[in-house]
């Protein structure tokens, strides 16, 4: 579907990452998603190339001599990561909301996908490992990533919404096998990617943000790159080689950083200042105000509101107040529609109407959807949310 062609190209360049790093099994995992995403020419090509190459195996040398002049070292004790006592509270807090997964993503029920696409990417980067080094950091980001495959995915928000825990360890076989068909649709799911994967798909393959969600694999002295290896020094200077072209070029590209962030830091302080009004009432934003075309009612803040219009026109604010109100009321719209769809499945029973209840059924399809029903009133269709 031509709404995956973004992801399919993004798994792409995972393969690449993973094929760079050695990783054939894993670029061919990426390799295959992609086609199931969305086939292209370059994919196929890919996966040929990766077929048509052999694996390599891993050797391991075990021989007397060299296990004889490798000296026994002491087992260094394990390092506490440095973390502040912020860190540490957030990590509680998270791991304190267990399945309520709408509590871990910091959301309302009535979130849109767009809310949780953004609540993820602000807690990712915060609860990561290599950025927060609290204790139980690691299951914080893992069930912060759990939280969005189980809100991302309709069917699984649907059994959760309604019974509450999570989908997978409530829902039985039929519910699983209900959400196959959309599970092939998206690219992230706990059963398929981890929360490393995951973290990659949306941060540019490991490589726009110089972190990677590491699993430490206990290496044994005949490894290539324990120190005691013969050939770790070679290795070793190679690399601190590599990594000074690499310092020289990061210092030729710093003043185009500063530039990148001083107008990143510009954007946001645009957008903070940019908030003229709110949809409720608060002891700041006191001031009730309607839109002439839609009669919309907002709030402002009367004590700079006069001012900030004399540079916004107060016929824009209204149209972007209705705007916003719109797209509010069209993602609980497609809540509405998804919950609606999951009880028509639930009622409708298997092949040849096995299971089918008849007064459920029609309960489901008489549900009132009253989102939807203002959508219509704007004089504007209601978005379609298929049945899966």
């Amino acid at each position: 579907m031509e709404v995956n062609k973004d992801e399919a190209e993004r798994c792409i360049g995972i393969a690449q990452a993973h094929l760079a790093k050695g990783n054939h099994a894993g670029a061919v995992k990426f390799v295959e998603k992609s086609l199931r995403l969305y086939p292209t020419d370059k994919a196929k090509q890919m996966l040929k190339s990766l077929e048509s190459k052999p694996q390599p195996a891993k050797k391991h040398p075990h021989t007397p001599s060299a296990r004889s002049t490798a000296p026994a070292t002491p087992t260094p004790p394990p390092v506490e990561k440095k973390h502040t006592p912020e860190q540490a509270k957030a990590v509680k807090t998270i791991l304190a909301c267990g399945h309520d997964y709408y509590k871990v993503l910091s959301v309302q029920k009535t979130c849109s996908d767009t809310e949780i696409k953004k609540s993820y990417r602000k807690l990712a980067l915060q609860f990561h490992p290599d950025k927060n080094g609290a204790p139980g950091a690691d299951e914080a980001f893992k069930l912060i990533s759990k939280a969005f495959t189980v809100l991302s995915d309709p069917q699984k928000r649907a059994i959760h919404d309604s019974s509450g825990g999570d989908p997978d360890s409530r829902a039985g076989p039929s519910a699983s096998s209900s959400s196959s068909f959309y599970r092939a649709q998206q690219p992230y799911y706990a059963n398929e990617v981890s929360p490393e994967d995951l973290f990659d798909m949306f941060f540019g393959g490991g490589g726009g943000t110089g972190m990677r969600y590491r699993r430490q694999q206990p290496r044994h002295p005949f490894h290539p790159h324990h120190p005691h290896h013969p050939h770790f020094n070679q290795q070793r200077r190679a690399q601190q080689n590599n990594n000074n072209d690499d310092l020289g070029g990061l210092l030729r590209l710093m003043p185009l950083l500063l530039l990148l962030v001083v107008a990143l830091l510009s954007s946001l302080m645009s957008n903070e200042q940019a908030r003229l009004y709110t949809f409720e009432r608060t002891p700041t934003y006191s001031q009730s105000r309607t839109t002439p075309n839609h009669n919309i009612r907002y709030y402002v803040d009367p004590k700079i509101f006069a001012r900030q219009t004399q540079s916004v026109p107060l016929r824009r604010v209204e149209s972007q107040v209705e705007q916003d109100y719109y797209d509010t009321i069209t993602g609980r719209c497609q809540i509405e529609q998804r919950q609606r769809n999951f009880q028509i499945q639930q009622a409708s029973g298997t092949f040849f109407n096995i299971g089918r209840d008849e007064s459920r059924l029609q309960r489901a399809l008489n549900m009132a959807m009253p989102n939807c029903d203002e959508v219509r009133a704007w004089g504007k269709p209601a978005p379609r949310n298929r049945i899966v």
